[in-house]
């Protein structure tokens, strides 16, 4: 029987890999662990509750992690831990970083001093900062180049798993970075269920500034069969010009192609839900410092391993808005327990919208 341990296993993606895991692998001994932040919600895992062995901790702390891969001795690690949000990070960055960088060392340290079968670390398409004008995409070749508290310290992050990859060979640890994620269980801070929710309580969809800023969208479901995909993938050894090529390195970036602007994300939800995007959206201060324009291109994973996406943007999109129709009191709860997600940058913080 396989053990899998699934850190943020109580957030958006990490709940959807659980839920994936179980679904996939029955027999499989799955550990949950989170340490239930802000975004960390265990109502996520409610329907797998009994089927996991769930451990509430904070994956920078070395000692209880390591205590953790010796009492259940995991195979397969999928470190999904992070804290994600571009928003809070402006206002405490230090959580950020606590999170994002030192938590992904000392994960990558507790593989090492108990070694597992392989260790995936999941990043995110923000290291890579903002596109240039003309350039198309970003490849596992680009250089790190993340200009938000949010994506430098899942930056740093990055280099550390990759100087462990250089170091320690037969760690056998790979890296993913993913696109814009959509779906079940989403925090609704993130831009397409706060825009589902505000309009359920008769509240506008805020857009920062003109809109026009575009992202890369990809579906949970499919992010997690990549994820595993790479996890379970035989790959060879790190060549010694991995070290002046990251492309050679296990790493393989995650995206569906769909690149859509925030203003027509909004508009596809107002008409989701039979509103007029001309009377139900609504502009407000822009953020600082953000990356008007990003796109990853899936190349390698799909030659190297055979990955390709599953599920269509227009049909997940809908299929996503009816999921947040249909599980009010899930969201409802979480608005109850922390306020407001939406921030109005002109009064600097959080603050309802609308």
């Amino acid at each position: 029987m396989a053990v899998y341990l699934v850190t943020g296993a109580a957030g958006f993606i990490g709940a959807n890999y659980v839920h994936f895991l179980l679904e996939r692998e029955p027999d499989a001994h799955v550990v949950a662990v989170d340490y239930i932040g802000f975004a960390g919600n265990i109502a996520n895992l409610d329907t797998a509750i009994g089927k996991v062995s769930f451990v509430q901790a904070d994956i920078a702390d070395l000692e209880a992690m390591e205590a953790i891969y010796r009492k259940h001795r995991p195979d397969f690690v999928v470190n999904f831990a992070a804290e994600s949000h571009n928003d809070r990070a402006i206002l405490g960055p230090s959580v950020f970083m606590r999170s994002n960088a030192l938590g992904a060392q000392v994960m990558a340290e507790a593989s090492r001093l108990v070694p597992v079968t392989s260790h995936v670390h999941v990043s995110t398409i923000e290291v890579y900062g903002e596109l240039a004008a003309g350039q198309q995409w970003f490849t596992e070749r680009s250089p790190l180049n993340a200009k938000t508290p949010y994506s430098a310290a899942k930056a740093a992050g990055d280099q550390m798993v990759r100087a462990y990859m250089a170091t320690y060979p037969d760690l056998n640890v790979r890296m993913t970075h993913c696109a814009n994620n959509y779906g079940r269980f989403q925090l609704p801070e993130k831009l397409i269920p706060l825009a589902v929710t505000n309009l359920l309580r008769g509240r506008k969809v805020p857009v920062y500034g003109d809109g026009l800023q575009s992202r890369d969208w990809l579906h949970v479901d499919d992010h997690c069969a990549a994820v595993h995909q790479v996890l379970h993938a035989d790959l060879p050894p790190i060549p010694v010009a991995a070290g002046t090529d990251p492309g050679l390195l296990p790493i393989f970036d995650i995206s569906a192609r769909c690149e859509v602007t925030n203003l027509d994300i909004a508009r596809r939800v107002c008409a989701e839900l039979g509103l007029d995007p001309a009377e139900w959206i609504e502009h407000i201060p822009d953020r600082p410092n953000h990356d008007r324009r990003y796109l990853i291109d899936p190349t390698k994973l799909e030659t190297e391993l055979g990955w390709a996406p599953t599920r269509e943007f227009d049909a997940g999109i809908a299929e996503t808005v009816a999921w947040y129709v249909s599980h009010r009191d899930w969201w409802e709860k979480i608005i109850a327990e922390k306020g407001d997600l939406g921030f109005d940058w002109s009064r600097v913080g959080p603050a309802a919208v609308g």
